[in-house]
């Protein structure tokens, strides 16, 4: 089993906290800056507030999971009171406010499995009045699209990868994060003594959390997941219009449309507007959920019948399918994360829709080929992603998409070239990157995004 260390996160989410505290100590209006705990279904929400209270003895944590209304006392008194005996919530409350109005502190709360026992602490405290000095903190799932607060919980990258489990090839751990979507209540059943082979037998084994994690999701959140699931099987195949899920499921537009809005809401769909023609386009949000969709519900039977079979198939199609469309992710989330300010305006003009080769023919007849541009006004990005797992990059490879992008632009005023590969650059290829400024070649060992 792998573990994930969570200590970016925790010193992210703590600067947020100790800019709060600052605020109130300096009498300044309270800056109320979203503290809530959120990310992905499974992405180590529980795990990252455990390594974040082992130094922090101002921040708590307490769940009413599972407790009816005197259990949920008894705890919370012993383990936010000092064992302070209370009869009923509004002597909590007041207790709590008398311990806590002149010393700072943030109260993390299990809102996922609400109930009766958390009903009445937050309706006693709201009576009584949360303390200046006190912040309630919740935890949420949601879209990993808000990205920018400093309680989101990023599924882990291919660099975590890398970390966890070293002693497997490059191509293996590529594969492992396409298939698990970074998700550590998926990727924890990973053994890092172990082969490819072995890992991936024991994700997809009848019972394991890659599995499991999915089907639980839906029947968390919905009455009626069977309906769901059909909608995002069409997206996992490539369909993702309205009017392409609609018919493909056989459901009306409209039907498909208030289904696929529930979804995005839970977080487990996205969408982005298609620049050519207005329509809204639907993707899943994590690769996760396309392997699932790809190698487990309809393969449920031969899962359990014949398991050898479902590997062959997936170790088949495993770089087509999930790998190599997760890896240009990562490679998205990079150029996200790396262009500056006024780079990153670009994106405003970016959909998924336009991620498709775009070939050109030069006057000169020079054949031009990149995998993504994003385009405002005169300044480009030119993106070239992995086409597989073992491609390397040679000087004549380099010095065409060189050549390229100066028959599109300057390469050292209005384009910018980015060339990602999952091996190292040759040191031409390192040392033409340092002759273009504007030219980027970014190994896989940076995709910590």
């Amino acid at each position: 089993m792998i573990t994930f260390s969570f200590e970016k996160d925790i010193v992210r989410y703590r600067s947020a906290w100790e800019d709060w505290k600052w605020s109130i100590y300096n009498h300044l209006d309270p800056h109320r800056i979203l503290l809530n705990i959120h990310g992905f279904y499974g992405c180590g929400k529980r795990e990252f507030i455990r390594q974040l209270l082992q130094n922090h003895k101002d921040i708590s944590y307490f769940s009413f999971y599972g407790l009816n209304n005197h259990d949920a006392l008894s705890l919370f008194c012993e383990q936010i009171l000092d064992n302070y005996q209370a009869n009923d919530w509004n002597d909590i409350a007041k207790q709590y406010i008398k311990l806590y109005a002149f010393r700072f502190h943030l109260l993390i709360l299990d809102t996922e499995n609400k109930n009766e026992a958390y009903d009445g602490f937050i309706n006693a405290i709201c009576k009584a009045g949360v303390p200046e000095r006190t912040y309630l903190a919740d935890i949420l799932t949601e879209s990993p699209s808000v990205i920018c607060k400093p309680g989101y919980i990023a599924p882990r990258s291919l660099v975590d990868f890398m970390r966890v489990i070293p002693t497997l090839d490059k191509a293996a751990i590529v594969r492992l994060h396409g298939l698990t979507g970074g998700i550590p209540a998926v990727a924890k059943e990973l053994d890092a003594a172990l082969s490819f082979d072995e890992n991936l037998k024991r994700l997809l084994q009848h019972g394991s959390a890659f599995s499991n994690l999915l089907p639980k999701i839906l029947t968390r959140l919905f009455r009626s997941p069977d309906s769901y699931h059909p909608l995002m099987y069409q997206i996992a195949l490539g369909k993702h219009r309205v009017s392409e899920i609609a018919k493909a499921v056989g459901f009306p537009n409209n039907k498909c449309d208030k289904y696929l809005n529930a979804l995005i809401k839970a977080g487990l769909v996205e969408t982005e507007n298609d620049r050519s023609n207005g329509y809204s386009r639907y993707y899943l949000t994590n690769s996760y959920l396309n392997s699932w969709y790809h190698y487990i519900y309809r393969n449920q039977t031969l899962q359990i019948m014949n398991p050898q079979k479902l590997f062959d198939q997936v170790v088949a199609t495993v770089d087509k399918k999930i790998a190599i469309p997760a890896l240009h992710n990562s490679c998205i989330r990079y150029i996200y994360n790396q262009t500056n300010k006024d780079r990153y305006s670009l994106f405003n003009f970016y959909a998924k829709g336009f991620t498709k080769s775009l070939h050109l023919k030069h006057r000169d007849g020079f054949k031009l080929t990149f995998d993504c541009v994003i385009q405002k006004g005169y300044q480009s990005l030119l993106c070239v992603f992995p086409h597989s797992i073992n491609e390397k990059y040679t000087k004549d490879k380099m010095q065409y998409y060189i050549t390229a992008a100066q028959t599109y632009g300057t390469l050292d005023d209005d384009v910018t070239l980015f060339v990602f590969s999952v091996n190292r650059f040759s040191d031409w290829c390192v040392h033409q990157a340092s002759l273009y400024p504007q030219l980027f070649c970014v190994p896989m060992e940076r995709l910590k995004y």
